[in-house]
């Protein structure tokens, strides 16, 4: 009874993770290390130092103005 338990959890939340990575929740998702490794390239990912235009062309700017 236990172990069937666990099984059904464990199921039940690969089912969830598959249904939040490829199904209709995908949409609202955001690839946070594709954003940090571009903020990288262009210097501005640790601190508030780098320039602006660099800023603004990463689109953290509109992206920030939105939420």
């Amino acid at each position: 009874m236990l172990i069937g338990g666990i099984v059904v959890l464990l199921a039940g939340s690969v089912a969830y993770g598959v249904y939040s990575t490829f199904g209709s929740g995908s949409k609202e998702l955001r690839d946070t290390i594709d954003e940090h490794a571009k903020m990288h390239e262009l210097g501005i990912a640790h601190g508030h130092g780098g320039s602006s235009e660099a800023y603004e062309m990463s689109g953290k700017l509109q992206k920030d103005q939105i939420s």
